[in-house]
């Protein structure tokens, strides 16, 4: 699989990086503390800062999971933007981080542990997992590496990947909520693009009815009054 870096891609990879530096650098060398405000932290969301569900996206747990998001989102931005255009990718790839960040949200106010309440969420996971199931669906036959060692289908390597995922989910805990967020970038992918789906082909029946020819009706020309004489028959 080869990496074609758009100039768009090129720019989100780059902020990410970017705001990964300047979080390490205020957070570790100068008291500061971007996660209390750009994190997702549902009781601070509860409190008024709602745009932590958006931007959580762009902070990042360590270098690790940095250069794993941006790896996955290098190889598989290129094809999906190439065939969807700059503007659909990027509102496909931030509704799929923000409808998990929602999900994650009502969760832990379904729990509602004052602790978990109080821990930060952050990573573009939600949208690389979007972004996965788009991958899946649009390129069902390409070949992918599961562990960099196995390589399978892309849509085998979703539905794997969507299992383990699960797993994590109802047998870990508090520590699979962070799996249900994977899980719903997931979903909002999948529904994302099935609702598009719908409304291209209900857009595309009514204009097959418009252009449809029922108000014709069958006029023959008769230039005689004779009832032996038949004309040439036309549409009006």
């Amino acid at each position: 699989m080869q990496i074609r870096l758009s100039a768009t891609l090129k720019k989100l990879l780059i902020t990410f990086v970017v705001v990964f530096v300047v979080q390490q650098t205020l957070d570790q060398f100068f008291g500061g503390n971007m996660r209390s405000w750009f994190a997702l932290i549902p009781v601070q969301v509860l409190h008024g800062k709602v745009w932590q569900i958006f931007s959580y996206a762009f902070l990042h747990a360590d270098v690790m999971h940095l250069v794993l998001n941006c790896l996955v989102l290098a190889f598989l931005g290129s094809d999906i933007e190439a065939l969807w255009g700059t503007r659909k990718f990027l509102t496909y790839f931030f509704f799929c981080s923000t409808s998990a960040g929602l999900v994650y949200l009502i969760i832990q106010m379904l729990m509602w542990n004052p602790v978990y309440l109080s821990t930060p969420m952050v990573g573009a996971s939600g949208g690389i997992y979007g972004l996965l199931m788009a991958y899946a669906i649009l390129f069902p036959e390409r070949e992918m590496l599961f562990m960099m060692m196995f390589p399978m289908k892309s849509r085998q390597f979703m539905m794997v990947l969507g299992g383990i995922e699960f797993l994590q989910a109802m047998f870990s805990g508090q520590g699979g909520l962070g799996a249900f967020a994977h899980l719903s970038g997931m979903a909002s992918g999948f529904l994302f693009l099935y609702f598009q789906a719908r409304g291209i082909r209900i857009r595309k029946s009514k204009v097959e009815k418009k252009k449809s020819p029922s108000h014709l009706r069958l006029v023959k020309n008769d230039t005689k009054d004779n009832d032996d004489f038949r004309g040439p028959k036309t549409w009006h």
